[in-house]
């Protein structure tokens, strides 16, 4: 009988890889499952919970891509509400106050010297740019030309005059940037580097525009 059961065993575990285990391999095997089992403690939950709620941010996020404006400005799905020219609620009053109007008219006057600059350029696209750009456009006297005249709005359209004013500022750095010649470099642009160059001037000009277009002429 002994013979017979090692034979069978001897089978079974060749044709099904199963062994007879122990008592105490048994035991500690079940004691390793049990640690290795998941537990919904507070940890888990909270990532859980944290991983649903970023999937249902992106999702919400995809969802919204293709949403449209629905008041007088439109709010996207981060919350950001955009104002348009038409709809900007603006004091008269300070409007006409002299810090207002130089403002005014140091940023028509930043326009101009941008176009100018540019038509410059096309003319001769190997110029140095630099020496112009910080001559015409003093980054400090720019930015604060853009705050005094963003003050004349309401706080909503204010948002939307900082994102701009912003976008300025942003525009005449890569400008400077792109215009750049490294040093021991032949003075001379790639069409590559003019066409960034130009790419530059065009969006300094557009965000300009816009800036000016939530004012009265």
């Amino acid at each position: 009988m002994a013979l017979r059961t090692v034979t069978v065993l001897a089978y079974l575990a060749s044709a099904t890889g199963f062994a007879p285990t122990p008592a105490a391999a048994r035991s500690a095997a079940a004691s390793t499952r049990a640690a290795a089992a998941p537990r919904c403690d507070a940890s888990v939950k909270d990532a859980v919970f944290n991983r649903r709620a970023v999937l249902a941010g992106v999702a919400g996020a995809v969802v919204g891509v293709g949403s449209q404006p629905v008041t007088a400005g439109y709010v996207t799905n981060l919350g950001i509400v955009t104002t348009e020219p038409k709809d900007a609620d603006i004091d008269d009053e300070l409007l006409k106050t002299e810090g207002v109007q130089k403002s005014l008219k140091n940023l028509a006057g930043y326009k101009t010297a941008a176009a100018s600059l540019k038509g410059q350029f096309e003319s001769n696209t190997d110029m140095q740019l630099i020496p112009s750009i910080r001559k015409d456009f003093d980054f400090g006297k720019l930015r604060e030309d853009l705050n005094v005249a963003s003050t004349v709005f309401d706080d909503t359209t204010q948002g939307t005059m900082d994102r701009i004013s912003r976008s300025i500022l942003y525009d005449l750095t890569e400008l400077e940037n792109a215009s750049r010649f490294k040093k021991g470099e032949t003075a001379t642009r790639t069409p590559k580097k003019v066409a960034n160059v130009g790419k530059w001037f065009g969006k300094l000009e557009v965000d300009l525009t816009s800036f000016l277009a939530y004012f009265p002429n």
